[in-house]
């Protein structure tokens, strides 16, 4: 994350914000979308809408960037890079049913885990798509 993004979560009115997004329950959740190939932020946007909604325009526009750039942060943290398509260009998806943020990045794990525990979790993760596809896209919409 830059150092406007750090310095967007520093302010006490955000701080609301960064613990939405931060809270280690979303962090499965936005493996699980990264695996679909849906936003992460989809996780969180219905709940930090409303706090964004409160800022005022130019604001909000960097509130966006922020959050988007501190999940980036806890996904690289987990192993997962941004993907990219066939020409090399970062991969965006539409975030649904969201007001102010309307795209989001998709991310990815790398080909090759790096270790037992990733292995362990990623045939765990693509058991339940296997079993819950249809659900997990009838809800991400």
């Amino acid at each position: 994350m830059n150092a406007s993004h750090a310095a967007f979560f520093e302010r006490p009115e955000t701080a609301p914000l960064k613990e939405i997004v931060t809270n280690r329950e979303k962090i499965p959740q936005y493996e699980l979308l990264s695996r679909l190939d849906i936003p992460a932020v989809q996780a969180v946007v219905w709940e930090i809408e409303p706090l964004i909604e409160a800022f005022e325009p130019a604001t909000r526009n960097h509130a966006i960037q922020s959050t988007g750039a501190l999940i980036g942060d806890l996904l690289t943290a987990r192993g997962f890079r941004v993907a990219r398509d066939a020409k090399g260009e970062k991969r965006r998806g539409r975030v649904r049913k969201a007001r102010f943020v309307k795209s989001g990045t998709i991310w990815e794990l790398p080909a090759e885990p790096n270790d037992a525990h990733a292995t362990k979790v990623a045939a765990i993760m693509e058991d339940i798509i296997d079993r819950y596809r249809n659900t997990l896209s009838e809800l991400a919409k």
